[in-house]
């Protein structure tokens, strides 16, 4: 019996030194895990905060550029209000003068009526003054010098007048174009119905990419434009991008649609003419889809063919290859 003790205390002094050895490997393996999931959450906010920022960067960096071209607009208008002043001060200027030119001429055809009739009525005499003839004829000449150069110089004022008027309109288009530029780009408001993505025109819609060999080819876009003065929009151009947001480079529409005739093979968007009606875009594109993050863009394009992005005309629908609804 008193060997018995002993062993049995041993076997439960092993049995217990097994369980905390058990329970402390238990534990490390536990602590190991939360590690290790920990270091994997602290990598994912790593990797979204720096994806955030250089997303951040990216809008920045679209707003300084739409602001700086909203500023170059504001600019031009400034100074063509300027010019349209100053323009409009010298065509008033040169109306005086025509007017006054006009004046003098008439004046001096009302004189040389009257040095006319002087003379008819002089020949009429029997002892007609020929010596104050010949001096009122000489009077006439130099009158008719002074019509013809007053003329010469009232043609010139005009011709110099007409020119000043079809350039101050000229500043005055091009003024009211900046303004409905300006007021296109700034106020008018775009109302996303529906971005979705597709692997065929008519299939399901793709929820997220895929690393490679994603299946993304079309890209289902649906809006509307509103403005405060509407009729503003009507018959106006515009272009839609998407657009690569990790490289900023612009997806290639590479396919011909009849419903958007203007927008050829492998233009860099899809242009259309707004007509009032909700805008409805396949936008497709069989590329390889190596980015993260996607966005579409609505520009404005000018008679000129300048292009200017629209205020609130940017819509991100694919971040982290997840998309956005």
């Amino acid at each position: 019996m008193t060997k018995v003790l002993p062993i049995a205390i041993g076997v439960l002094a092993l049995i217990g030194m097994a369980s905390f050895s058990v329970y402390q490997t238990s534990t490390i393996k536990e602590q190991n895990n939360t590690i290790r999931v920990q270091t994997e959450e602290m990598k994912f906010l790593e990797e979204s905060l720096q994806t955030e920022m250089g997303e951040n960067e990216l809008l920045l960096s679209d707003n300084t550029l739409l602001r700086q071209k909203i500023e170059e607009l504001q600019d031009s208008i400034a100074q063509l209000q300027l010019v349209i002043g100053t323009l409009e001060g010298k065509v008033k200027k040169q109306t005086k003068t025509i007017c006054k030119l006009r004046s003098k001429i008439k004046q001096l055809e009302n004189e040389y009526d009257g040095l006319k009739a002087r003379i008819a009525q002089e020949a009429r005499q029997e002892n007609a003054d020929r010596e104050l003839i010949a001096q009122l004829e000489a009077e006439k000449a130099e009158m008719r010098r002074e019509m013809a150069n007053l003329n010469q110089e009232k043609n010139e004022a005009a011709k110099e007048r007409k020119a000043s008027k079809k350039e101050l309109l000229d500043r005055q288009v091009s003024e009211a174009r900046f303004r409905r530029i300006t007021s296109i780009v700034n106020n008018t408001r775009i109302v996303f119905e529906k971005i979705s993505l597709h692997s065929k025109r008519f299939g399901r819609s793709i929820t997220r990419l895929k690393k490679k060999n994603s299946k993304w080819r079309y890209t289902t876009i649906e809006f509307r434009l509103d403005h405060q003065d509407l009729k503003l929009l009507l018959d106006e151009k515009f272009i839609v991008k998407i657009v690569d947001r990790d490289n900023g480079k612009v997806m290639s529409y590479i396919e011909s649609n009849p419903n958007f005739p203007d927008s050829s093979i492998d233009s860099k968007g899809v242009n259309f003419k707004y007509d009032g009606n909700l805008v409805e875009i396949s936008y497709y594109n069989n590329q390889p889809k190596i980015a993260k993050n996607y966005e579409v863009q609505v520009y404005f394009v000018s008679d000129e063919g300048e292009e200017y992005l629209l205020l609130n005309g940017t819509r991100p629908f694919v971040k982290d290859r997840k998309v956005i609804r």
